[in-house]
């Protein structure tokens, strides 16, 4: 199974938090993840947003920055181009999303993934209605 992965989805991996035991279970399952041209700077202000609030040491937060680094290699990702700009702007003027979330639904439409999943409440609720297959985490 291919899936698309929404960068609040992926952080699930690398972070034990609500969710993270459905998503290494689908992770197992998947024979291809698929991630946007911005999830891993998405992963890296996440990191950094945790540290700040104390959720993480700096310490622990190096450590995940290079896993997440050894892991990019094997993610298949979209480029940004000329057809994902476009779609995003689609997505950003016909449903309500801020405008990364518009950037990572555009993705997983283009990918054209098996599943688009997600673990951000107000992207699965549009993407529901753009994607068929979308899955809440």
């Amino acid at each position: 199974m291919r899936l698309f992965v929404d960068t609040s989805t992926l952080f699930k991996k690398y972070v034990n938090e609500a969710g993270s035991g459905d998503f290494d279970k689908l992770f197992g399952e998947a024979a291809e993840i698929i991630v946007s041209p911005v999830t891993r700077i998405e992963m890296h202000s996440a990191i950094a947003k945790h540290v700040r609030e104390k959720w993480l040491s700096e310490q622990d937060a190096k450590k995940l920055s290079i896993e997440i680094k050894k892991d990019f290699i094997f993610y298949s990702r979209i480029f940004w181009n000329d057809n994902l700009e476009e779609k995003s702007v689609e997505i950003a003027q016909s449903l309500s999303l801020k405008t990364l979330d518009a950037v990572q639904l555009a993705s997983g439409v283009l990918s054209k993934a098996d599943l688009f999943v997600t673990s951000d409440k107000r992207l699965f609720d549009e993407a529901s209605k753009v994607i068929h297959k979308t899955r809440f985490i």
